[in-house]
């Protein structure tokens, strides 16, 4: 078994963070540990409309994207999640 240039653990404690991400800024809410990576919630005034099971716009949530902690060979650590920067 390789081991991980990252554990989950330190995954995990990033969980709360505020993090600058693609000019954008977020606050990390979850890990997925089977990626690993790393969901991240926009900070912002704005937020997108989301619809439900039947397709009816009724709620406003902020974004979430998903940050890529590593590479596809699980060698390195993805670009993505080295562009991250604390704020």
């Amino acid at each position: 078994m390789t081991t991980l240039p990252i554990s989950i653990a330190q995954l995990q404690g990033m969980i709360g963070l505020h993090i600058q991400w693609h000019d954008t800024r977020y606050a990390i809410v979850e890990v997925l540990e089977d990626g690993p990576a790393l969901i991240a919630q926009r900070i912002a005034p704005d937020a997108a409309i989301q619809g439900d099971v039947h397709g009816r716009a009724h709620r406003h949530v902020q974004s979430v994207v998903v940050i890529p902690v590593l590479t596809p060979d699980r060698t390195l650590l993805h670009n993505d999640f080295l562009d991250i920067e604390l704020c």
